[in-house]
């Protein structure tokens, strides 16, 4: 028997597996329902296993229906990468690059690799949870990632990551709160705090220094965008943890006062797929960009 897949069938599967019905499906593709669902048996008959189990008069993927979607994702995805690369070569315009940015991710850090990749390409940037962003990563939806953390896929082989920042953080607050400043660190006992989320890596820092400094601090704010934190602590609301970089207009204009140095670094990681076919832009960048 001849080894080759029909990647119409793989198509009609991936689409009825996204939208979980066959007449979603039907309606998207403009194929009937009695024709997917043959088609869709076709592909398992193929493939040797049963892709969907119905519950409820739902369609529900298998184990192996799951396995299969993640590699339809794949090879449609590499199917789009090649034309978005194709096209971009043979466009007279800039080169388009997808960029991702983790929520939390300082204004001046996302600012900069944005400006960095206009130079020579049209970036498009969305934001989001690092999971998320790296799964679009790995589904060749984005070309790179700007993140808090190294990405945790251990597969050397999909993903390729490099530090690009790593600054000491610092407690600033508005002037009425910069009697803090006297007796540092210890000066932050009960003192209120805007602090970013609890899964961030530096609220881990953070709280460490907190924990050997013997701190006990009133968490007044939990959040992963820190201008939140940033706009609050200059209306006084309470101490937060930035890089200086974050807000040197401000310390520079006085409208906040830098109250000392903690042991707690902010790091970024720039990360993206190994490609069987690469963005020029997203290439230089992981080669060169730094802040």
């Amino acid at each position: 028997m001849q080894n080759w897949l029909n990647y119409h069938h793989l198509l009609y599967f991936k689409v009825i597996a996204e939208t979980g019905s066959l007449s979603a499906a039907s309606e998207i593709l403009r194929v009937g329902q009695s024709a997917l669902s043959m088609q869709l048996k076709q592909l398992e008959d193929r493939l040797g296993h049963q892709l969907f189990e119905r519950k409820q008069k739902k369609l529900v993927l298998t184990e192996t229906g799951q396995l299969t979607l993640d590699y339809a994702k794949e090879i449609f995805g590499l199917g789009e990468e090649m034309l978005d690369t194709l096209s971009d070569g043979l466009a007279s315009g800039p080169v388009r690059v997808q960029i991702g940015v983790e929520e939390g991710v300082p204004h001046y850090a996302a600012t900069a690799l944005v400006g960095a990749a206009m130079t020579e390409g049209s970036p498009a940037v969305t934001h989001g949870g690092a999971d998320d962003l790296v799964e679009d990563l790995v589904a060749h939806r984005l070309d790179l990632v700007l993140l808090l953390e190294q990405p945790k896929r251990s597969d050397k082989e999909i993903l390729f990551s490099k530090k690009v920042m790593e600054v000491p953080l610092f407690a600033l607050a508005a002037p009425a709160h910069a009697g803090l400043k006297k007796g540092f660190p210890q000066s932050l006992e009960g003192a209120p705090v805007l602090l970013p989320s609890p899964l961030s890596r530096y609220r881990h820092d953070v709280e460490h220094f907190f924990h050997e400094a013997k701190l006990q601090v009133d968490v007044r704010l939990e959040t992963d965008e820190p201008m939140i934190m940033q706009q609050l602590a200059l209306l006084g609301r309470g101490v937060f943890f930035a890089p200086q970089a974050a807000v040197e207009d401000d310390v520079r204009t006085k409208k906040l006062v830098v109250l000392g140095e903690v042991p707690a670094r902010l790091q970024l990681w720039l990360a993206g797929p190994k490609r069987k076919m690469v963005n020029v832009v997203a290439e230089r960048l992981l080669k060169d960009f730094s802040i």
